[in-house]
């Protein structure tokens, strides 16, 4: 694949275009995974194109199999979505979709779902042999950042999965509800408040 450059913008919903100017970046296909060569920080968010659907399907089935084997929750499983489902999601105009890199290696992916109230996190993951390397908080830490006009952030998670429920915690989300048992696993809130000084 061609060596290229370029930038990412993203709107405000008062409709005022941000725009965050990248490094120069090589993409290539390595090893089955896409890699990037940037000069900057270890973990970066590169806004999806329509062209990366079938990569985003790929490592959300990756990332979400595990907990499908474990739970079974054929349901509500984001492991067996389709690849139109990751289509259809990348043409929402309140969706935007970022590809997470981890010392150049595109490792997982966050959708965003812009919300009058507030900001979804819908879903996110991290390929299970990348995990644990703080790819996933400092992606978060990042999209905070990235969006200083939203102050709340919300989510769902499975409960039963109290690693996860503790990552979210430390990053200041606290739990809103929680949902009923359905099979094996229960669904939970989660919500995050930004103070206005803070961002």
């Amino acid at each position: 694949m061609a060596d290229r450059g370029f930038e990412f913008s993203f709107r405000r919903p008062g409709g005022k275009s941000i725009v965050h100017q990248r490094t120069r970046i090589l993409l290539r296909i390595t090893g089955g995974l896409k890699m990037v060569t940037t000069k900057s920080d270890p973990v970066q968010l590169i806004l999806a194109q329509k062209t990366d659907a079938l990569l985003i399907h790929q490592l959300k089935k990756s990332a979400f199999m595990p907990l499908y084997e474990k739970y079974h929750d054929t349901e509500t499983t984001p492991a067996l979505d389709p690849p139109e489902k990751v289509e259809l999601q990348l043409a929402q105009e309140e969706t935007d979709y970022w590809l997470i890199a981890l010392e150049g290696k595109i490792v997982g992916a966050v959708r965003v779902v812009k919300k009058k109230d507030a900001h979804v996190i819908s879903p996110l993951f991290i390929i299970p042999e990348e995990q644990n390397k703080h790819a996933a908080s400092q992606a978060l830490t990042q999209l905070f950042t990235m969006y200083p006009e939203v102050f709340t952030w919300r989510l769902v998670t499975i409960m039963e999965e109290e690693r996860n429920c503790h990552f979210y915690e430390k990053l200041g989300f606290y739990s809103t509800f929680t949902g009923k048992p359905t099979g094996s696993l229960t669904l939970t809130g989660y919500e995050k408040r930004i103070l206005q000084e803070e961002s």
